[in-house]
């Protein structure tokens, strides 16, 4: 005897409407978690900061020399508030063969800017900054008029 199979299939409509629980309920959004009464006994993980970066070994000029314009009347050692009193000891060389000095002191200059000639002291040189010979000139001669005002005004 030979068999013959037959498939059965579902009606297209079915796919298209749902049966059952599914199509009688409303779409609702899910309840919300349960709220607690209390806060937790332990505090919240709090992350550490990051370490700060290390400092520039390297010190630069913030202003080599302004122009003719607009130098100032006075350049001062910032720790002793004075003029420097040895200018052969104010920059010295880097390497003994090399072009390139290096400031031994911090050089400021006191100066008076805009129209009220307000006084202000800005940064000229920091202590270690490295020049060329070129700008060391301009600042050693500079202290030296200054030097030779000085005692003339004395």
């Amino acid at each position: 005897m030979a068999t013959t199979r037959t498939r059965k299939t579902a009606p297209k409509t079915a796919d298209a409407s749902p049966t059952g629980d599914a199509a009688t309920k409303p779409a609702t959004a899910p309840e919300p978690a349960a709220i607690p009464d209390a806060a937790p006994l332990e505090p919240p993980l709090v992350e550490e900061a990051p370490e700060p970066p290390a400092p520039d070994p390297y010190v630069t000029p913030t202003e080599v020399i302004p122009d003719d314009q607009h130098l100032a009347e006075v350049i001062l050692d910032d720790a002793t508030g004075q003029p420097p009193a040895d200018l052969d000891k104010v920059f010295v060389p880097l390497t003994p063969l090399g072009s390139a000095l290096s400031c031994t002191i911090r050089l400021v200059e006191q100066t008076y800017l805009g129209p009220h000639r307000t006084p202000v002291v800005r940064l000229l040189q920091p202590k270690g900054a490295v020049v060329s010979e070129n700008i060391a000139t301009r600042i050693l001669r500079r202290l030296e008029e200054q030097a030779g005002s000085t005692v003339t005004n004395a």
